[in-house]
This record gives C-alpha cells, sequence and structure tokens, in this order.
C-alpha cells in the first residue's frame, strides 16, 4: 500500500500544532549545508571562502584585487592574505596590470583551473546530498524561491555576505 501525504505534515511541528519558521529553517539547512560543504573541502585542503575566490577569479580573470574586494564586500587587507595564501599554493598568478602598474590584475594558474574543477565535483555531489530529499521539479522550485529572497534581501548573486566579516568584524566606512 502507498501512502500519499503533504509535505508540510512531514515537518516537524511545535506543541502549538504550527510549524518552524522560514527563516528559522533557512537558518537551519544553511548552517548544516555550510558545515557539510567545509567538511567535504578538507580533504582537498580548501576552505569554502577559498573555494569562491578561485571561483569568481574564473569568471574575471584580470580583476584587480581591490575590484575583487569590492565585489565580496570584504575588507581588503584581508583579501590579500588570501590571495597570498592562494599565490603561495601556485594556484593564483598575479600579474602587473597593463595600464597601471601599482595594480595587480588576477589569474588562476593551471593548478588553480585543475583544483577548481575538483572543488566544483565536490560542490556538485555537495548540492545533490543536500537536496536529496526533493524531486527536480522541486529543486527548481525551491532554487527560484531562494533566489528571489536572496534578490530581495540584496544578497548578489554568487557572493557569500560571509566575506563581509572573513578574518574579522568589517570595519565602518572601509
Amino acid at each position: 500500500m502507498i501512502i500519499l501525504c503533504n509535505t508540510l505534515d512531514m515537518v516537524k511541528r511545535h506543541s502549538d500544532g504550527t510549524h518552524a519558521s522560514v527563516g528559522f529553517l533557512l537558518a537551519q539547512v544553511g548552517a548544516r549545508a555550510a558545515q557539510r560543504f567545509a567538511a567535504a573541502l578538507e580533504p582537498l585542503k580548501f576552505t569554502p571562502p577559498d573555494a569562491g575566490i578561485l571561483r569568481l577569479l574564473s569568471s574575471s580573470p584580470g580583476i584587480s584585487q581591490q575590484e575583487l574586494a569590492r565585489q565580496l564586500d570584504m575588507h581588503a587587507s584581508r583579501l590579500v592574505a588570501v590571495i597570498d595564501a592562494l599565490e603561495t599554493r601556485g594556484l593564483v598568478v598575479r600579474k602587473a596590470n597593463a595600464s597601471d602598474r601599482r595594480i595587480y590584475a588576477l589569474h588562476l594558474s593551471d593548478a588553480g583551473r585543475a583544483a577548481l574543477a575538483e572543488i566544483g565535483k565536490v560542490a556538485h555531489a555537495h548540492n545533490d546530498a543536500i537536496c536529496s530529499g526533493l524531486e527536480p521539479a522541486e529543486r527548481e522550485q525551491l532554487a527560484i524561491l531562494l533566489g528571489k529572497i536572496a534578490a530581495e534581501q540584496g544578497l548578489l548573486p554568487g557572493i557569500h555576505p560571509g566575506y563581509r566579516t572573513l578574518g574579522g568584524e568589517k570595519q565602518r566606512g572601509c
């Protein structure tokens, strides 16, 4: 015998019969997703911020450190330390900007592109695991709804808001 049920009935109810708030569920699932993604990246010796920066450099070759910091809404001095670490690992190359030699253009190295491909495999598997309880149409619907919420909150597509405080609280006016 097959029993069909309303998906909301599968979500745990509070003692008063109400469901958890959307905000709480987003925070709960977001925290779990972040924990699991970080754990999945550990064998590759990457953090989620590293992965995000490599992805952005792949889509914006030659971007300056200043522009990257602006896009990430990240304190520029903290970004320098992250780029230094990625450069030391041979994943990022700084090149003098042709029009202003005081500015460095950032590029992925061949090793950086290979690392990003591995990170992409991990990210794809992670997404599949997080969404394993959803049908393909539900995944698409959820992505659309979350995209609407993110846009209404002023979040930029592809930019995690955690960069703002990476390495310490962002100072006002910086």
